[in-house]
């Protein structure tokens, strides 16, 4: 019997040896799993969407996903209520060169003093929150473990309404503005105006939605006619004329520092009984050191009338001051009590004068 060749020999065995080896590869992965990874296996059950979005012209979505603790209801609608955030924080990714929550509204050749602020937002935080009433939760999916839901809004259709809503506070405010002022003192005058500043505050609040859904990306201008309506309200405020009376020696004693903080903050101090307002002021002063620092507590009464005597409003609180030096511990003191005036002035304004 002839023998093989002993490099074909060699070479036979090489390749049994070898086909052996892949054979009992393939059985084994066949029969053990593991070596394919969990979140791998779920990640392929899981719809598209759970992790990448739709694309559709007009369309807005967002994904939320919560682990679930027992119950799925309310994974599910966690979720949801998550979804819906993601779909407002990246629309408000994609706004470029726009501000949200803006307050120009209520500012006066881009300036705008305390009052005016506190002002702005006291009327804000008055009117209501406006919502996104197309945004749907139009798909959700619970595994084992999470739940997810998608949500979906119609941007054409939220733009739409949004912009219609913005035309008719435009006509309220084109009213408001053609309604011939009454005869009477300034603070009449501007009580009769007042109500327009919730109409331009929820006009701003509409304007910033749609800046967020609209194509543009834009917030629709005020018009010139109703900008300068804006104004003359806000020339009114600032206008206004406010008596500053002290009733006690520790109101004195803050005089001059009261006076000085008043006026940066914009309002106009008349000395003469026929002002539009009149702060009657009186303060207990408890002067402390500690620590090297002078503190001074200004515990102040405050009473508030109109130009007929009327009170408006009273309140009571307390202003500290600190500083090294006790002058200064006192100026810092009586800059607090002046900013509580300004915003009871704002507050009395808004809920009180109208």
């Amino acid at each position: 019997m002839t023998l093989p060749h002993p490099v074909k020999c060699h070479a036979l065995c090489m390749a049994l040896a070898v086909s052996g080896l892949l054979l009992n590869g393939c059985a084994t992965n066949k029969s053990d799993t593991s070596v394919v990874p969990e979140d791998h296996i779920q990640a392929n059950s899981l719809p598209a969407w759970t992790t990448q979005p739709p694309q559709r012209s007009g369309m807005a979505y967002g994904i939320g996903s919560m682990e679930i603790y027992g119950n799925p209801t309310q994974a599910v609608q966690r979720a949801g209520e998550l979804a819906r955030a993601d779909l407002v924080s990246q629309l408000k990714v994609t706004v470029s060169g726009q501000n949200t929550n803006d307050t120009t509204e209520f500012r006066l050749n881009g300036e705008s003093s305390r009052v005016q602020q506190t002002l702005s937002q006291v009327v804000k935080s008055q009117i209501p929150k406006a919502e996104l009433d197309e945004v749907a939760i139009v798909k959700t999916y619970v595994d084992d473990k999470y739940a997810y839901a998608l949500a979906e809004l119609d941007r054409v259709a939220a733009a739409a309404r949004i912009k219609q809503q913005i035309s008719d506070v435009e006509v309220k405010l084109n009213a408001m503005a053609a309604t011939p002022l009454a005869n009477g003192s300034r603070l009449k005058q501007l009580q009769q105006r007042l109500p327009a500043l919730s109409e331009f505050a929820m006009r701003a609040q509409l304007a910033d939605q749609y800046a967020l859904i609209s194509p543009e990306r834009r917030r629709p201008a005020l018009n010139a006619g109703l900008a300068a309506y804006r104004d003359a309200i806000l020339n009114a405020l600032k206008e206004l004329q406010v008596h500053l009376v002290l009733l006690d020696d520790g109101a004195r004693i803050m005089r001059g520092g009261l006076i000085e903080a008043l006026t940066t903050q914009g309002l106009r101090l008349n000395d003469s009984a026929d002002a539009d307002l009149t702060f009657e002021v009186s303060a207990q002063l408890d002067t402390r050191e500690q620590e090297g620092n002078q503190y001074v507590f200004a515990n102040s009464r405050v009473i508030l009338r109109d130009d007929q005597g009327k009170v408006i409003s009273t309140f009571s609180k307390q202003a500290k001051g600190v500083s090294g030096i006790k002058q200064l511990a006192l100026q810092k003191a009586s800059e607090k009590v002046a900013d509580l005036l300004a915003d009871e002035l704002a507050q009395s304004l808004v809920t009180r004068l109208r």
